[in-house]
Parts: structure tokens; C-alpha cells; sequence
């Protein structure tokens, strides 16, 4: 996987979406501060206006406003 995508970066309009994201959470009564690596994740993929593939989509619940979230299951290892 890593020889296939390239990140994408966590630039200023990713930090201008992480804004609006962080102040949604304020706004339901939610700590954004516990949530810093998640709401970046989301305002990069907001930002590029992609999906969001995740193993752990509950850690992206209440953001459906903001960015698609698809739930993935974790691949099996390799024998």
C-alpha cells in the first residue's frame, strides 16, 4: 500500500477546513482536543474532497456534514 498512494499534504486549506471541522465538534458539545489526529485526517480528506477509508469509523461519528466516511475492514495478515 505504501508504494501506491502518496500522502496528501496537511496544507492551508486543510488547516482551514480542520477550523470549521473543530468548531462543529465545539458547537454539539464536544472536546476537539482528544480528537486532534482524527480531525486532521478529516480535514485533509474534506479538504482534497475525497472519502475517508477507515477501520475505525466511529472515530469520525458526527462529521457526516463534512466528509464521506467508509467504513473498512482490517485486512487478514498474510500467512
Amino acid at each position: 500500500m505504501e508504494a501506491t498512494f502518496s500522502p496528501l499534504p496537511f496544507d492551508v486549506e486543510a488547516a482551514r477546513q480542520y477550523g470549521m471541522i473543530a468548531a462543529e465538534v465545539i458547537a454539539v458539545g464536544r472536546k476537539p482536543r482528544g480528537r486532534v489526529a482524527d480531525l486532521m485526517i478529516a480535514s485533509v480528506a474534506a479538504a482534497n474532497k475525497v472519502p475517508l477509508f477507515t477501520t475505525n469509523p466511529a472515530d469520525y461519528r458526527g462529521l457526516d456534514s463534512v466528509v464521506t466516511v467508509v467504513p473498512v475492514s482490517v485486512p487478514a495478515s498474510a500467512p
